[in-house]
């Protein structure tokens, strides 16, 4: 069916919708992740020996033992540290369910971007709570921070449910994802260069400033569904809802919760969320101290090497998700083959390359950066597989299910960094990292098969309105053999296929 193009910037509405939850993951990620390197300017560590060149590769690439002269604001060691790093996490594991469901009652457009305010709002005051009113006061900000993003990710599934045509689906749900890595990349080299030539607390109004011009865009291009769009053409809408259905946007208040957490293939989902998180929580809070204290790079070298396992991650989800709805419009593969197939690359490919790059010692620094990066490119793959698999096995519920699993993949959020910790304790050595990145390919494998085994793709049938089953019930009415079926077909309560 030919479309017109929405008046706003010539692009279908479903595209700038696309559009706007990328840009929003992208500044998600830059309020999430700007404490981890500003708080390094933050603490004042003056005489304290550095400890970060106390593993295998003492002296290379630049590192030689010297004491760390830090003229921070704070006296927090490093146990409060990790727990400011972990504040968001005990919060946005809390709120991951109730995303869903708050979508479906109070509409995406005003959750999400109400989301985005009230953490914009609390980035911009975090510099003022953490001088005045001190330590506690600026765990709860960075705690209610974690609270109230934590609908975002299960308000972005419940809306693509609406919007997303399914042969689309596996590329639209990624677009928005993929900010995420963009976001972690900027925050990671921009908040380093501002607070040390401008300040730490830079950092925070630069992100806060960010997200609140982020929401003034949304309330204007954003909306719950086709339906309640201004501007979209008639010919767009007309195609999403003939592709995807009416049931998409019901209302009905009855969530199959036994449903759920029986279902054989959500807790495959459940389980593989948890496994992949595990080993993506592990880079994205630890790479840093892996080859700052490990393989010995500066802090200049750090943050860029940093950014490259994201920026591969990227690549492949973008790339990988436009692969899938190839191969599923051209019927090359059915769409349960690219789930399973695409779910087992972005699982057992990044467990063999983890392991391997454990075993990897002095003088093959870059063998290791090279075996993580593969790890995280082929992590990717694992989004189009089976992050978006919510949205297929139940449109209506996509949302809530995809709180529930992200409530509890989110665990690793605070657990991973605190299993890294307690492991290399001692002395940071490349023996201790090898026991941490066994952990995470034994998780990969062990989400990769769960995933591979349960995943199904077809609307389970539990999540289908009740309205359509009674309808089809009472239309199961015989029909005489000789009886030509001519005419409007809507006297039996069906479009005729000619108008459609």
């Amino acid at each position: 069916m030919s479309q017109s193009k929405s008046v706003c910037f010539r692009m279908l509405a479903r595209h700038v919708l696309a559009a706007m939850m990328f840009s929003g993951m992208f500044v998600l990620y830059c309020l999430r992740n700007n404490l981890s390197v500003t708080i390094v300017a933050m603490v004042n560590t003056t005489g304290k020996e550095a400890d970060r060149y106390s593993g295998d590769c003492q002296g290379k690439n630049g590192s030689e033992l010297e004491l760390v002269d830090e003229l921070g604001e704070f006296y927090w060691d490093s146990q409060r540290q990790g727990l400011l790093l972990g504040a968001y996490y005990y919060g946005y594991a809390v709120s991951q369910i109730f995303g869903g469901w708050l979508e479906k009652y109070v509409g995406g457009k005003i959750v999400f971007g109400g989301s985005m305010f009230l953490g914009s709002v609390l980035t911009l005051v975090s510099p003022i709570t953490a001088r005045e009113a001190g330590f506690w006061a600026f765990f709860a900000v960075r705690l209610f921070l974690g609270l109230f993003q934590g609908v975002i990710f299960p308000v972005h599934h419940q809306m693509w449910g609406k919007w997303a045509p399914p042969m689309e689906r596996t590329t639209l749900i990624s677009i928005g994802p993929s900010g995420c890595n963009v976001g972690t990349i900027f925050i990671s080299v921009v908040s380093g260069v501002m607070a040390a030539d401008v300040g730490w607390d830079s950092v925070f109004y630069m992100t806060g400033a960010l997200g609140l011009a982020w929401v003034l865009v949304w309330m204007f291009l954003g909306y719950d569904s086709p339906n309640k769009h201004p501007r979209i053409s008639d010919g767009e809408k007309k195609y999403i809802i003939q592709e995807i259905g009416p049931s998409s946007e019901d209302k009905d208040p009855q969530v199959p919760w036994k449903s759920i957490f029986t279902s054989l293939p959500i807790w495959g989902l459940v389980i593989a969320h948890f496994c992949s998180n595990w080993g993506f929580y592990t880079l994205l809070t630890s790479f840093p101290t892996y080859l700052d204290q490990v393989l010995g790079f500066d802090i200049k070298a750090n943050g860029f090497i940093s950014a490259l396992p994201q920026l591969l991650q990227w690549v492949s989800v973008l790339s990988c998700g436009y692969l899938a709805d190839v191969l599923r419009r051209r019927k090359i593969m059915s769409t349960l083959a690219v789930r399973r197939t695409l779910s087992a690359f972005g699982m057992y490919f990044p467990a063999a390359f983890l392991l391997g790059a454990g075993f990897v010692g002095c003088g093959k620094e870059a063998l290791a950066i090279a075996l993580i990066s593969i790890a995280t490119f082929f992590g990717g793959a694992g989004f189009p597989g089976f992050k978006v698999n919510h949205v297929e096995i139940a449109p209506r519920f996509g949302g809530i299910i995809y709180g529930f699993s992200n409530m509890v993949a989110s665990i690793p959020g605070f657990a991973a960094p605190y299993v890294v910790g307690a492991l290399t304790n001692e002395a940071n050595t490349r023996s201790e990292w090898l026991i941490v990145f066994a952990i995470c390919a034994a998780l990969y494998f062990i989400g990769g098969t769960a995933v591979v085994l349960t995943i199904r793709v077809d609307e389970q049938e539990w999540a289908k309105t009740k309205t359509k089953t009674f309808e089809d019930k009472e239309l199961q009415v015989e029909i005489p053999d000789d009886v030509e079926m001519k005419g409007d077909m809507n006297k039996l309560g069906h479009d005729n296929p000619a108008q459609q």
